[in-house]
Parts: structure tokens; C-alpha cells; sequence
């Protein structure tokens, strides 16, 4: 959930200006301090457009005048990169929100297992909580595994292409949400591979609390030699988004012929040049790339899908 932040003596005109432009987003509230008024805005639509400091409409996004952003899991509310005093307005904001009886501030993303950095700022030190997706239930915990809720229409777009009968590696499986919701709807046959034995440990909880067509089969270790076990692969993940290009190659040589490896990594425009032209060099024909969301002013989490000639 994104909001832009302007001065309050140009707080209703910008109010005015973005709900002419069908900006405003009403599920929830307009905060304001002493000096900022903070407006929720509609995130299908910032791509194109948000409000500077004076509140006039420009057509791209200015990141530093975006105020702020944050994830709800579960009960969980995880607020992202800001200050912990900034952090407290937002805070007075979610607590309105009853389903939400924690919230944290996300300082980063640290350690060997991407766990996230988190300093309470309401409710009890809750790090568990079930989390409903597409139709699925996950067992979350916040302070052991890293868990993106952002992801949601990416998964549930994955499973929709998936076939009956398809043999699938879920390289980073991290808790299972691709897994899970690819076996509750096709009669597959995964391999759910991590290195954080906690976040296998959540996959295995997340296993009993839904009803499956396919087959699940976790395994804690390191996804890049774990994988060079198998071979003829339909379909390999790799939502590793910082590192995923390191184990391009063993991915590949796993994947059947006409497979599929569905990729994904944040990177800038260049990166992403080089890396389309290293895949056709390897021999993987793109048959899509698409953005999944913002990461910073010149960087964007990339899908792709890419089939074995």
C-alpha cells in the first residue's frame, strides 16, 4: 500500500486533483499531522502518475515523495523503510484496521536466509500468523523466513499455466506459497527445495492446512546442487530475485527440452539486456517478460519465462 505525502496547506487541492483522477484508494483513510496530510493511493495506478511536494500531477513516479509503504500478513502489519518516528503515523493508521494486532518496522532484509530486520512498534512480539491467499492457507513467521505478499497475482498466474501431470522443481520454495497453490489446483508433482530449514519447517505446517491435487516433496539444502539430482524437469521456479542468475545454468541442465523455468530478478534496464541476451546464448527462447512491481528508482522485479529450445 503506497501513500503520497504533501504539505497540509495544499493538502485538499491535491485531494481534489487525485480523486479526478481516480487516484485515491478508499478502503482507507486520509491521515494527517501537523505539518503533512498522507493520501492512500490506488497502486494499480502510481505507476503513472503521483503528487509532488506543491501537488501538482507529473507522469512519473518520484519515489523520495512517496511516503510510505507497508505489507499486511495475517495479523501482521510490516511497515518498510522508514524511520521509526515516521513509522509511528503509519502505525496510528493501521491500528484502525481490526484484523491487525501487530505491527512492526522492517529495517531490511538481512543474512544468508533474507530474514527481515523487525522492531515492534504496537500489539504483542506475534511473529506467527495465517495468511490467505487465492485460496490457500500459509503458516507465516515473520522473524524466520522471508515471506512476500506482493507476489500474490504472480502465483496465482504460474498455477493457472500449469498442466496436470507436470513435474515441477520450486527452486527457493521458501514456505511454499508457489508450491502450495500450484498443488491445490493441478495434479502435479513438485519438489520444494530451500536452504533455511525454518522456512521447510513452515512448508511442511502449510502441507496439513490445505487439501491438495498434487504432490509435494520438501527438501532442505542448497537448491543449486540439491538440483542437479534431477533431470527432464517441466518446469523449474526460481524466485530467488537477487540471485537467481547464479544458478541459471544448473537450472538448465535440469530442464527437459521444451521446458519451461519461470524467472524472476530485480535488477535496471541494462542488467536486463544482458541477461536476455545471455539466456539465447545458453539456449532459453523467452516466450514472455513482464514487470511484477517497482524496487527503487531504476530497478524493477522482472518475470520471465523461458522455454529449452
Amino acid at each position: 500500500m503506497l501513500h503520497v505525502r504533501v504539505d497540509k496547506e495544499n493538502g485538499q487541492e491535491t485531494i481534489n486533483k487525485l480523486r479526478d483522477l481516480d487516484l485515491i484508494n478508499r478502503e482507507y483513510k486520509i491521515l494527517n499531522d501537523e505539518k503533512y496530510v498522507y493520501i492512500p493511493v490506488n497502486t494499480n495506478n502510481i505507476d503513472f502518475y503521483t503528487v509532488d511536494i506543491e501537488g501538482e500531477p507529473s507522469n512519473r513516479i518520484e519515489p523520495e515523495k512517496v511516503s510510505f509503504s507497508y505489507d499486511i500478513i495475517g495479523s501482521i502489519a510490516i511497515i518498510k523503510g522508514k524511520t521509526m518516528e515516521d513509522a509511528k503515523y503509519l502505525s496510528d493508521f493501521l491500528k484502525t484496521r481490526k484484523n491487525i494486532k501487530t505491527i512492526y518496522l522492517d529495517k531490511g532484509i538481512t543474512g544468508e536466509f533474507r530474514t527481515r530486520q523487525l522492531t515492534l512498534i504496537y500489539g504483542e512480539p506475534v511473529y506467527k500468523t495465517i495468511y490467505r491467499e487465492n485460496g490457500i492457507r500459509l503458516m507465516v513467521d515473520v522473524s524466520k523466513a522471508y515471506f512476500s505478499p506482493r507476489l500474490a497475482s504472480e502465483r496465482l498466474r504460474i498455477a493457472k499455466e500449469v498442466s496436470d501431470g507436470e513435474n515441477i522443481i520450486d527452486m527457493f520454495a521458501g514456505i511454499g506459497p508457489f508450491s502450495i497453490l500450484i498443488a491445490k489446483n493441478r495434479e502435479s508433482r513438485i519438489v520444494a527445495m530451500d536452504k533455511n530449514q525454518n522456512a521447510i519447517d513452515l512448508l511442511l505446517e502449510n502441507l496439513k492446512l490445505n487439501r491438495l491435487k498434487g504432490e509435494i516433496t520438501p527438501i532442505a539444502g542448497d537448491s543449486g546442487e540439491l538440483i542437479q539430482q534431477y533431470e527432464n524437469i517441466d518446469r523449474i521456479i526460481m524466485n530467488l530475485p537477487h540471485d537467481a542468475s547464479e544458478f541459471i545454468d544448473v537450472a538448465y541442465k535440469s530442464l527437459k527440452i521444451g521446458g519451461l523455468i519461470n524467472y524472476y530478478e530485480i535488477c535496471d534496464l541494462s542488467t536486463l539486456e544482458e541477461r536476455m541476451e545471455s539466456f539465447r546464448e545458453m539456449g532459453l527462447e523467452l516466450v514472455y517478460k513482464r514487470v511484477v512491481h517497482g524496487f527503487s528508482k531504476y530497478q524493477n522485479m522482472y518475470s520471465m519465462e523461458l522455454r529449452k529450445l
